[in-house]
């Protein structure tokens, strides 16, 4: 009995791993969360305690100023795909179907309305190292920078996920004074995207 049931589960696990859906960008208009009910997140749980306190406080950067309230929910296993969790997750294998040369990418769910109702953040750990103002590790991309900008994509503001401004990938150097904080043409897209609520 017990062989049966760990084939019928490894058959599940290898059938998930096959059917995950592409990952690319949201189909044009408008897109937005319609709910200001908080929202919890995740983290990989191969992140390190440096990773995680940066990840957080990316996260408390927009709630602090947005209606919108984030909650950490803890470390788990990385799993990319519309399952009612909100991650950000460490790809060493960056997926095929998404440029290279983005830091991160912000995966959004919609509803039937259009409506966001759930978002992976996917980090490069393929072609970038990440560090946090803490560490400031020199030449690796601060977290709380790239984060800061991919949540603003789960909330629908911003270009399509993945794509950047030319120079707004900050890269660290010892000494550089980096604070974190949110862009203000982001909070001036923020405000304007949510203006009737």
């Amino acid at each position: 009995m017990k062989t049966a049931f760990a084939a019928a589960a490894l058959a599940a696990l290898v059938f998930a791993g096959c059917s995950r859906e592409r990952l690319g960008p949201l189909p044009a208009g408008v897109h937005r969360r319609s709910s200001a009910a908080p929202i919890t997140y995740y983290l990989d749980r191969d992140a390190g305690d440096a990773l995680e306190l940066g990840v957080r406080e990316a996260f408390q950067l927009w709630t602090d100023a947005t209606k919108f309230k984030f909650a950490y929910g803890g470390r788990v296993a990385a799993r990319i795909g519309r399952d009612g969790r909100n991650e950000v997750a460490l790809a060493r294998k960056w997926p095929d179907e998404l440029p290279i040369g983005a830091a991160a990418w912000c995966q959004a769910y919609l509803d039937a309305s259009g409506n966001i109702v759930e978002t992976d953040i996917l980090l490069n750990a393929q072609a970038f190292t990440f560090t946090t103002r803490r560490e400031a590790k020199a030449g690796a991309l601060y977290v709380e920078d790239v984060l800061s900008k991919a949540i603003g994509r789960a909330l629908g503001i911003g270009p399509e996920p993945g794509e950047e401004a030319p120079g707004s990938r900050r890269t660290a150097a010892p000494g550089d004074g980096f604070e974190p904080g949110i862009d203000p043409s982001e909070m001036a897209a923020y405000l304007s995207l949510y203006a009737a609520d």
